[in-house]
Parts: structure tokens; C-alpha cells; sequence
């Protein structure tokens, strides 16, 4: 399935739910919340549950995508992929719910119980929920006592579940295998008459990398696809405080947000005025580099010629792979003495540590966490395919989105119910998404 945000949850739940009629719709008819909608080797979960888990969702993170001017945003195709957001988070969390119906099923044979201290926590955390909001509200969404229970319950049974399923994952990784350098840079891109100033300044390699240095940001962030996930990220980052910092799978493999700017393929037939554009980029990063050769600052040489100097760090799989191949195996603090041709335009690069430790210690971390992820997937596969698991479509189909479902980020914080640190947060792996990637 296509797969676009990460789930997490804070037991005591969002609150305070702001619920507004789309015009042009109809909400004559609510959905049957007693009908099966799963079903997982005879045990049945409610339809109520899977709507619930679904206005969920559209409360933390409707009110976000609207901030950025788009209304009505679960029933667009945001991301191009033939499906609305709506129809995405469904299929979501019908397979969030689905695994953690196999997980409980399987809670005896890894040990794990949901105590009495638990039961009366999601009994209290629901309780909240349902007194702060209003009547119409409740019934607009389905929400009663028991349906929050047992969302709150499969969520803490997953929560428990998970973390004993990978427990035997391999946790060694060595240097080699997570060795990421760090690189400084500058980007000559070629510029023709047609072309603005705004698309001459498109220069950062990846938004992601951004994240290790500020330094990376530059007013380059201008094209469709950044402007895409930079949208999602503040959605993510605003949804609630409930909301653990909706991480995609992005956050863990950086090559899962890296947004192209080689927006242009070389031909064997290349019109003069691209060669000339070429040329002139050319011409501009042996100027730079030659300014950087006779002892000038790196940064301050690409100020001089209205450039900006970033850093970023890769290893071999980097999606700009000139600039990957031409990095490999240098010392630290080496000059690459010829600017590297891309398709995009040429970098002129400086490898500052072939080894940077932080960031290879953050990808070991990575590739561990990635193998849990994939440990997990694996059983609930087999645990899939080992039982009979059904899902009622007629049934699902009855969720819709006419209207819009917010929440008020300080009302959900000022009313979470208090609980053990322990279990604040509930966090289900397996539901990320990012609008780059696509699972079978």
C-alpha cells in the first residue's frame, strides 16, 4: 500500500474536536458503527473502531493542510498516486488495526498483558474524550465509550506487541556498512535566457539533509516536489501534540525524501543555447574553484559569486552519483580539483571527513530500527497469510469525508489525561508513510 505519514499515539487522546460542514454536503446518512468491517480469524472488530481511527487522523491533521490553503484536503489526490488522502488513510488503518487484532491474538505466546492499571487508564483516557466533546459531534464521528476503548486498547496491545516481536534483530552494524562522509559543495547550474533567477538558485541537494545542517538551507527550496514536502513535514509537525513527530520513514533513510533537482537530461542532440548555458556554468565553477585552489574561503568564495556553499552527508548509494563515485575513498579535507558534470549542472566539492562519525552512528541506528520495521512486517505477513483475515469493503465504503474534522493543538494538550511515562505514548511501527514511497 502507499504510505504517507507515521502514526503515533498519546493515550490520553486529542480532545476539543472542531467538526465544520464542507459546502455542497450532505450528512443525512452516519455509518452502521455495530457492522463488521475486519475480520481476523473469527474475531470481528466494529466498523466504529476503523472510523474512529480514520477522524483521527483527519483531526491532527486536517486543520494543517487548510492552513497551506488546501480545503477539503481527504478528498484530494495530494500526492498524484490515484487516490485521495482519504482513501489513504483508511486503507491505513484497516491494516494498522488488522496487525494489532493478529497481535493480540499472539500476546500469550510473547508474554505480554494488558494489566488492570492499563484497562483503567484507557477507560479514563476515553472518558476525557467523550466529556470534552459535544453530542453532535460524537454522533457526527461514531464515538462512544466502547468504541475508544478499543481503539486505545489495540493501540497499547501493539505498542506492547511490537518491540518483543524484534527483539532478536541483529543490533550490530559496523562502520562499513553505515559509513556516511561529509561533503561541502556548490552547484553550478546551467541558466538560459528563458530561465529566472528563482530556478538558477534550485541548488540544495536534499530537503532531508537539511536536517543535520541549517547551513543547507538555501533559497534554492523553490520546486514543486520540495514545496510538496515541506507542506507535509509542517502538516506533520502541527497535526498535535499527540502526534509524536510524524517521522517517515524518511527520517530513517534518507534517500526516501531526497527531491531531484536535475530537472534536465542531456541529448545526444543538445540545442546550442543548453551548451552555451553549460558552458557558462562551467566556466563559473573552475572560476570558483580556482578562487578556493589560491587559499579563499569556500563559503565566502561562492558569496563572492552569488552562490551558497552547503553540506550534506552520503554515502555510495546517493541518488547524485558523480558526485558519490567522485567522493569515494578521498582523505578528509580534500579538494576534488575539477568540478563534477551532472546532468543538472557541475558541483564543485570538498570531501571534509570521509568517516563522519555522528551521522554513520545515526545511520547504524537507522539500519537497526529498519530492521525491526522489517521484522515485524515479516511476522504480521505470516501471521496474515497463516489465519484467514477478511475485510468487509461495503462496509468501509460507508466512510467519507464531508466534512472537516480539526482540533485545537492547546485544548488537546491542557486535556490529556495524566499517565505513566511508560505509556504516554503508544506508537504502532508500520504505519509510515511518505508520499516517495509505495509498498506491495
Amino acid at each position: 500500500m502507499k504510505r504517507v505519514w507515521k502514526r503515533a499515539v498519546v493515550l490520553g487522546l486529542s480532545v476539543g474536536l472542531v467538526l465544520t460542514s464542507l459546502a455542497g454536503c450532505s450528512k443525512k446518512n452516519r455509518i452502521d458503527v455495530k457492522q463488521t468491517a475486519v475480520t481476523v480469524n473469527g474475531d470481528e472488530l466494529p466498523l466504529g473502531v476503523v472510523n474512529f481511527a480514520v477522524r483521527y487522523d483527519q483531526a491532527g491533521l486536517e486543520g494543517a493542510y487548510m492552513s497551506f490553503g488546501i480545503q477539503d484536503p481527504f478528498s484530494q489526490d495530494l500526492f498524484g498516486q490515484g487516490e485521495t488522502l482519504g482513501q489513504m488513510a483508511i486503507e491505513q488503518d484497516v491494516e494498522m488495526l488488522t496487525h494489532a487484532m493478529l497481535a493480540e491474538q499472539k500476546m500469550e505466546e510473547y508474554g505480554v498483558s494488558i494489566t488492570d492499571d492499563d484497562k483503567a487508564a484507557i477507560t479514563a483516557a476515553a472518558t476525557a474524550f467523550i466529556e470534552a466533546n459535544d453530542e453532535g459531534t460524537l454522533e457526527e464521528i461514531g464515538a462512544t465509550q466502547e468504541i475508544v476503548e478499543r481503539y486505545l486498547e489495540l493501540q497499547m496491545i501493539q505498542h506492547r506487541m511490537e518491540p518483543e516481536m524484534s527483539k532478536d534483530v541483529d543490533t550490530e552494524v559496523s562502520d562499513e556498512e553505515a559509513a556516511q562522509r561529509r561533503i561541502e559543495y556548490v552547484l553550478f547550474s546551467p541558466v538560459t535566457e528563458e530561465e529566472s533567477e528563482t530556478e538558477l538558485e534550485s541548488e540544495v541537494i536534499t530537503p532531508a539533509e537539511t536536517e543535520q545542517t541549517a547551513e543547507a538551507q538555501t533559497e534554492g527550496e523553490s520546486s514543486q516536489e520540495e514545496a510538496a514536502l515541506v507542506r507535509e513535514t509542517a502538516t506533520r509537525t502541527a497535526a498535535s501534540d499527540e502526534t509524536e513527530e510524524i517521522a517517515t520513514e524518511a527520517e530513517t533513510t534518507a534517500a526516501e525524501t531526497e527531491v531531484e533537482t536535475e530537472t534536465e537530461t542531456e541529448t545526444e542532440t543538445e540545442d546550442p543555447e543548453t551548451a552555451a548555458a553549460m558552458a557558462k556554468a562551467l566556466e563559473q565553477a573552475e572560476e570558483f574553484l580556482a578562487k578556493v585552489q589560491a587559499g579563499e574561503d569556500f563559503s565566502t568564495a561562492a558569496e563572492e559569486l552569488g552562490k551558497n556553499a552547503n553540506e550534506t552527508t552520503l554515502d555510495a548509494d546517493y541518488y547524485v552519483t558523480e558526485v558519490a563515485e567522485a567522493t569515494e575513498g578521498l582523505a578528509d579535507d580534500t579538494l576534488i580539483e575539477t568540478p563534477i558534470k551532472t546532468d543538472s549542472g557541475y558541483y564543485v566539492v570538498r570531501v571534509i571527513s570521509q568517516l563522519d562519525r555522528e551521522a554513520t552512528d545515526a545511520e547504524k541506528e537507522n539500519i537497526v530500527e529498519q530492521r525491526k520495521t522489517d521484522r515485524i512486517a515479516e511476522l504480521y505477513d505470516e501471521w496474515a497469510e497463516a489465519g484467514e483475515v477478511t475485510q468487509n469493503a461495503e462496509a468501509i465504503a460507508q466512510i467519507v469525508f464531508d466534512y472537516s474534522l480539526t482540533t485545537p493543538t492547546e485544548a488537546e494538550t491542557e486535556a490529556q489525561t495524566d499517565l505513566t511515562a511508560a505509556e504516554t505514548e503508544l506508537t504502532p511501527a508500520e504505519t509510515e508513510l511518505t508520499p516517495a514511497e509505495t509498498e506491495d
